[in-house]
C-alpha cells in the first residue's frame, strides 16, 4: 500500500522532534550531538550490512523481534537514540532514519546554533590544525562549529570537509585526479 508523502513527512518530522526533545532533556549541546553522531553511525550501520537491513524489513520477524534486533545491536548507543530506533523498525518505518539524522542535524544547527563540520582525513588531526580547522569553519559559516573526525586511509592523504550543503575535497586523490584531467586538455 502506497503511503502518502505528506503522512511520511510528518513521521519523519514527529520522529526528529521526539529525538531531539529527549536529547535535550537528557542532555547538554554536547549530549545532544552525540545523539546526531550516534544516529548518522546507525545508518552506516545498517546500510552496510545487507543481512542486518534485510533482517528489519523481513515481514517474517515480528515487530517486537526488529525492535529487539535494534536493541541488541545497538545496545551502547544512548538510550534515548535506541529507543527511537527500535520504535521505528517496529513500526517497519526504520528506511525513515537516514532523513531523521539529516533532519536532527538541521535542528542542532537551528535551535543551538552550531554546524556540524564532518571532517575525513588519512591521519588523525593534531590539535593545532583541528584548532584551525573549527575557528575557519566558524568564520566561513557564522556559527559555533562541532568536528565530527573520520580517519578514512582510502583518502593516502589531504582532508575532505563537509556540511550539509558544502563539500571540500582537498583530498591528494582528487588533487591527482584534477591533475590527470587537466593534463588531458
Amino acid at each position: 500500500m502506497p503511503t502518502n508523502r505528506l503522512i511520511v513527512k510528518e513521521q519523519i518530522a514527529t520522529y526528529t522532534k521526539l529525538l531531539f526533545e529527549a536529547a535535550k532533556n537528557e542532555g547538554d549541546a554536547e549530549y545532544v550531538l552525540s545523539v546526531c553522531g550516534q544516529a548518522k553511525g546507525m545508518v552506516s550501520a545498517i546500510r552496510g550490512n545487507s543481512d542486518f537491513e534485510s533482517a528489519l524489513k523481513d515481514p517474517g520477524y515480528t515487530p517486537e523481534q526488529k525492535a529487539q534486533i535494534v536493541r541488541g545491536v545497538f545496545a551502547e548507543a544512548e538510550p534515548v537514540l535506541v529507543n527511537t530506533v527500535a520504535v521505528m523498525a517496529e513500526r517497519g518505518e526504520i528506511a525513515y532514519l537516514p532523513r531523521v539524522a539529516e533532519q536532527l542535524e538541521d535542528r542542532i544547527a537551528d535551535e543551538l546554533n552550531l554546524i556540524i563540520v564532518d571532517v575525513d582525513t588519512a591521519v588523525e588531526l593534531d590539535d593545532n590544525l583541528r584548532d584551525l580547522i573549527k575557528k575557519k569553519a566558524e568564520t566561513e559559516l557564522g556559527k559555533k562549529a562541532v568536528l565530527h573526525e573520520r580517519i578514512d586511509k582510502s583518502l593516502l592523504g589531504g582532508i575532505i570537509l563537509s556540511t550539509k550543503n558544502e563539500r571540500l575535497d582537498a583530498s591528494l586523490l582528487t588533487q591527482v585526479e584534477k591533475t590527470r584531467e587537466a593534463l588531458k586538455h
